[in-house]
């Protein structure tokens, strides 16, 4: 059993080492895992101060870095490092962790003989806690284009019990408690069979952020393979480390989403999703910007922020020619 496990630093060093910390005394739990740091080009001192811990701390010996000349984004900095599977040819596991992330103690042991025991498994997550020990949702619903459209109309809140079908988020069952098959898991910590990548190949990287963990999902489950939530074990998640304002500027951050969300439609469902959900979001929108304008108030911020929405929608860049 050999594990592959891939860390994507961006501006986070002190978070990185901490999850390397955490990682150290689960190294030999299976063996053969090897840890790669990708520096996504952070542009400050995270070179350094990683390879410097790697080296005060004696992890060399499972841990290497790679950095990289550009910010390849969170697919093209992973399959970067996927390329290793080339010196692990026994490799059987690939592990996506988020920098910001603590693992706890025996969850590479468990997560890898879940997958060993069920081989209809091509991705697994274990249950992500915020700091305070509450759980965060990393198993949702794909946002098909039915969904995604009742979603804009504000269905599933308008009316919860006609069109639950349509809610994302999927809260309809207990995430501390209940393992089984889901449609679609996080990337922060997203443990995939190498023979899901030997078939389907590694992360979109259309994608720059946001959405290439869904997309992948989406790929696998066409082939066949099972999408599962195991509780069994838990990592803490801190959460929006990378993109947080000093290192991703909010409207970088808003772009990267409205991307995600139409680029999405189009490679999972197909071009006509894609322009269906554009022109309903803009319909939907405009409605609201309507609204405001005759019942909020000419100066309110609901109005300007609406106002801002519409232009955004209405000027959009086409994901056409999208790899």
């Amino acid at each position: 059993m050999k594990l592959l496990i891939i860390i994507i630093n961006y501006r986070t060093p002190q978070l990185t080492i901490d999850c390397l910390a955490s990682l150290a005394p689960q190294i030999d739990d299976v063996p053969g895992t090897h840890v790669v740091v990708v520096d996504n080009a952070s542009g400050d001192n995270s070179v350094p101060l990683l390879a410097q811990a790697l080296r005060k701390n004696r992890w060399e010996s499972w841990a290497s870095l790679r950095p990289t000349h550009a910010n390849l984004g969170f697919a093209g900095g992973n399959n970067l490092a996927m390329e290793n599977l080339l010196d692990f040819p026994d490799a059987q596991y690939v592990l996506l962790l988020n920098s910001d992330t603590i693992v706890e103690p025996n969850v590479l042991r468990h997560c890898c003989e879940k997958m060993g025991s069920d081989r209809s498994i091509g991705v697994l997550t274990c249950m992500l806690l915020n700091q305070d020990k509450t759980i965060q949702n990393v198993a949702r619903k794909l946002p098909t284009p039915l969904r995604m459209i009742a979603s804009s109309f504000g269905l599933p809140w308008l009316w919860p019990k006609a069109f639950a079908w349509a809610d994302l988020e999927d809260l309809t069952w207990d995430r501390r408690t209940t393992q089984r098959e889901v449609e679609w898991v996080g990337g922060a910590f997203m443990l995939i069979r190498r023979r899901v990548i030997d078939r389907i190949g590694g992360l979109d990287t259309s994608f720059f952020f946001y959405g290439e963990d869904v997309e992948f999902c989406h790929r696998a489950r066409k082939h066949h393979w099972k999408i599962w939530y195991d509780p069994t074990v838990s990592i803490v998640h801190l959460g929006g480390a990378s993109s947080d304002p000093s290192r991703l500027a909010p409207s970088e951050k808003d772009s990267f989403t409205w991307q995600a969300r139409y680029l999405l439609q189009r490679r999972c469902y197909g071009i006509w999703a894609e322009y269906l959900l554009r022109a309903v979001d803009i319909l939907t929108s405009a409605l609201r910007f309507g609204k405001l304008l005759l019942f909020g108030g000419k100066n309110s911020p609901e109005l300007a922020a609406q106002r801002n929405m519409l232009a955004t929608l209405l000027r959009w860049p086409t994901t056409a020619g999208k790899r």
